[in-house]
């Protein structure tokens, strides 16, 4: 019987903790970002939209924010953003088309990387694609 009721328990727990898994991922796709990690210093961020909606998400987010625009130049397949917060710390965001709905952003805060400002700064992209 103890048996029979730990394999229960060990089957409810994979179960639950499957859905929480499930609902994070859920989450984040209907917010349109398909993933991140930060590596290097970077924060590298997909974005589940265009890229030209993607970079002029880039571009208000840096204005929305109060950042002091330095540099902002693009093509049609990358661009670079560079911009200045109140403690003069560069902000360098780089975009990249991926596929016609995935852009990759790259976002680094400082000369090493501030993963804490740089993961704000996602949001804050995140958050206007979703209202545009």
């Amino acid at each position: 019987m103890i048996k029979l009721k730990l394999i229960v328990l060990g089957i409810t727990s994979l179960f639950l903790t499957s859905c929480v898994y499930v609902g994070i991922f859920a989450a984040g796709a209907a917010a349109g970002i398909g993933g991140y990690k930060y590596k290097n210093g970077v924060l590298i961020v997909d974005y589940e939209a265009p890229y030209i909606k993607t970079w002029e998400a880039c571009v208000k987010a840096v204005d929305e924010m109060g950042l002091r625009l330095e540099k902002s130049e693009h093509d049609l397949t990358k661009g670079v953003i560079k911009a200045k917060r109140a403690d003069d710390k560069m902000v360098t965001i780089e975009v990249e088309y991926k596929t016609p709905q995935k852009t990759q952003v790259g976002i680094r805060v400082g000369i090493f990387g501030d993963e804490e400002a740089s993961k704000v700064i996602k949001e804050k992209i995140r958050r206007i694609l979703v209202r545009s």
